[in-house]
């Protein structure tokens, strides 16, 4: 038996496909719409009754319908040469007990609890829980001929990537996935953590829509913090120092394992950690660093780094924020070897890039 079933996806209408659909706001500079058909407008809405009548008025109208079949769903992300490919579909959060899914990174109690008001109050979920698997060069040969048709919907999005999908009718190309799935033992939770904590904490009957991408495919981004405190930066600078070596650094430096970035007063500092220390940069920021200049978790704020650097002086510069810190990306192998290990990352220790779109392929949550 595989982990990842078929299910009855809902999805726009090819012609209204790339106007509604919306990559993630971070992967939008400055945006402004005035197109009430767009799923970003009705998820940044803030008022999940809002957003539910604006949902239903996407299924009124006929823009988003449902399939009335049980399908898996191919879903296919170009970017920079490069492809991701991944299988839609739903799991049992049984599973979840079972060891068969698992997660990486701790979670936010507030944040859980808001996803669980919202999951279940609008009763939808618009983009599928990023996961990956383990793989090989014979299993994506396998994955690569699974893809060998026409997709049903192919375009090119505001995140500059091309976002393709499948609709799998045909019965041999369905019998090709499930014998590709069973050789899938475990599942690891690479985005929506909390999502998945919340429909666990709901004790609802939910199955969650997942896209499931080999871990060979996978890329992972610096994921940075910018914070506001109020020691002068000449204390921090002690602080820092206690601990690791702090030198000024030129603009264009190439962040190597086992350094941290610094943005502050109009200048870069390279914080060099303990070399082949067991501990990731990021928790080594956190205990050795943030813990120490930071009274309110609140002030701080996660930033993706397909933002590049220039957004972390932009925030700084803005007076709004006084201290940037960059990071080296986690890899996929600290993954996978935390969550087999059940040790948890700090909250957004990685930011995976690309991802699907939202509204493209969507799911009820509760039947």
């Amino acid at each position: 038996m595989s982990l990842i079933k078929p299910f009855s996806g809902i999805r726009p209408i090819k012609k209204f496909a790339k106007q509604i659909t919306s990559p993630n706001i971070s992967y939008i500079k400055n945006y402004k719409s005035n197109n009430k058909l767009n799923f970003l407008n009705l998820l940044n809405t803030f008022n999940v009754n809002r957003s539910k009548k604006m949902l239903n008025a996407l299924k009124q109208k006929g823009i988003i319908q449902q399939d009335q079949l049980k399908h898996f769903y191919l879903y296919r992300i170009t970017y920079n040469k490069k492809k991701l490919l991944g299988i839609v579909g739903k799991i049992n959060l049984a599973n979840y007990d079972d060891k068969k899914i698992l997660g990486h990174e701790e979670t936010f109690a507030e944040r859980i609890k808001k996803r669980k008001e919202q999951l279940l109050k609008f009763n939808s979920q618009i983009s599928p829980i990023y996961t990956t698997y383990r793989s090989n060069p014979s299993s994506l040969k396998k994955l690569n001929n699974i893809f060998k048709f026409k997709p049903d919907y192919n375009f090119k999005s505001k995140d500059k990537c091309r976002h393709e999908l499948w609709i799998v009718k045909k019965t041999n190309k369905e019998k090709l996935i499930k014998k590709y799935l069973k050789d899938i033992k475990k599942i690891y939770i690479c985005d929506g953590h909390h999502r998945i904590q919340a429909m666990l904490k709901s004790k609802k009957k939910i199955a969650p829509m997942i896209i499931a991408f080999p871990n060979k495919q996978v890329n992972i981004l610096d994921y940075n913090r910018v914070v506001k405190t109020s020691l002068k930066f000449d204390n921090i600078k002690k602080i820092i120092s206690k601990h690791f070596i702090l030198k000024t650094s030129i603009k264009s430096n190439k962040l190597k394992k086992n350094q941290i970035e610094m943005y502050a007063n109009n200048k870069w500092y390279t914080i060099k950690l303990f070399k082949n220390s067991k501990e990731l940069d990021v928790t080594i920021l956190r205990k050795l660093i943030l813990n120490k200049i930071l009274t309110n978790n609140k002030n701080i704020k996660f930033v993706s780094g397909f933002r590049g650097k220039k957004a972390l002086e932009n925030y700084v510069n803005s007076k709004k924020y006084n201290l940037a810190f960059r990071l080296y990306p986690t890899n996929i192998s600290q993954v996978l070897s935390f969550a087999e290990k059940k040790k948890y990352m700090p909250q957004k220790s990685t930011w995976f890039h690309p991802k699907p779109l939202d509204g493209l392929i969507s799911s009820k949550i509760i039947s």
